[in-house]
């Protein structure tokens, strides 16, 4: 009777050792993910240097750029937790009382990086205001969250163009992969419907769990994938307040009413075609477009295809 519960009791050890091991273990995995997928760029990769070589690949002369247009640079502080939002506004002649496009630059980029297509916007009359999103460039705010928190971002400076242009004026957002995310998550707010004319997606990433599964797969760490994702949610859960699927663009974008076209190739493998094709399914509205190519890489449609992409983006926002 006693061997069987000294038995009882070493089971019961044992199962309790491996209870907290296992605890122990998911804490530390969980930790781990959401280290690697909410902090995947910093403000030193993404420096206004290290982005030269890009502008000088896409053929733009910075030098040049900057000598034809006026550029401000400001900044304002977010309204969520006070971290400064760097900018720069852009004007052929200093006047910002004009139709005014919002960029929202991708992942590896900063504000800088939307040059090259923001002359397509410059060169027909609008003005055009560049940001640098959340951990990159001189943002110094610590996550990178597929568009979640770096919605706050763009509403924030939704309301600040609107501060500086007419009511007549209208305000367009433009945003590329993951800036396309944290323009479709902003698209959900009543402050978009009430504030943007229309909006442009750039091959954007719709779904942030599946971004993160696929890379997870593409390491192959040898631990099972649904384990990763499910310890790594609940840690975002925690400290961050919200889940993967809080990050869905397509939850977003079926609530909103603003016009929007969105843009994206066949041969992205970044962000596959059926994430523009979802988005676009989603949106409840007949004020959409997509606009699909071939052949592009990610985020490339613009630099193949110069004359369709200011065609299709003119005829539509102007429409």
């Amino acid at each position: 009777m006693k061997k069987k519960k000294w038995i009882k009791r070493i089971s019961l050890s044992l199962g309790t050792l491996l209870v907290i091991g296992f605890i122990i273990i998911s804490i530390f995995t969980g930790i781990s993910v959401f280290n690697g997928s909410m902090q995947m760029v910093t403000n030193e990769t993404t420096s206004m240097k290290q982005m030269e070589p890009y502008l000088e690949e896409q053929g733009l002369d910075l030098a040049k750029f900057r000598s034809e247009y006026s550029i401000e640079t400001v900044q304002i502080t977010s309204s969520l937790d006070g971290h400064l939002i760097p900018a720069d506004y852009i004007t052929r002649n200093g006047d910002k009382d004009a139709d005014t496009v919002i960029m929202v630059h991708g992942l590896n980029g900063n504000r800088t990086t939307v040059y090259p297509i923001a002359t397509l916007f410059l060169e027909n009359g609008y003005n055009v205001l560049a940001y640098d999103q959340r951990s990159s460039g001189d943002n110094t705010a610590p996550y990178t969250t597929f568009g979640y928190l770096e919605s706050h971002d763009l509403k924030d400076y939704v309301a600040y163009v609107r501060e500086q242009i007419g009511e007549e004026n209208r305000i367009g957002v433009w945003g590329t992969s993951f800036g396309g995310a944290t323009v479709g998550i902003y698209l959900g707010s009543e402050e978009a419907d009430k504030e943007v004319g229309f909006a442009i997606l750039d091959c954007p990433i719709s779904e942030m769990e599946f971004m993160l599964s696929t890379k997870m797969e593409e390491m192959d760490v040898g631990i099972p994938i649904d384990y990763l994702m499910f310890t790594g949610n609940i840690t975002t859960k925690l400290k961050l307040g919200f889940t993967y699927e809080d990050a869905n663009v397509c939850n977003y974008t079926s609530n909103t009413k603003v016009p929007v076209i969105i843009i994206n190739s066949k041969s992205d493998i970044i962000t596959p075609y059926f994430m523009g094709e979802d988005i676009y399914q989603s949106i409840p509205h007949e004020q959409k477009k997509i606009f699909t190519v071939e052949d592009s890489k990610h985020a490339e449609v613009f630099f193949d295809y110069p004359a369709e992409y200011t065609e299709q983006v003119l005829q539509f926002i102007t429409q």
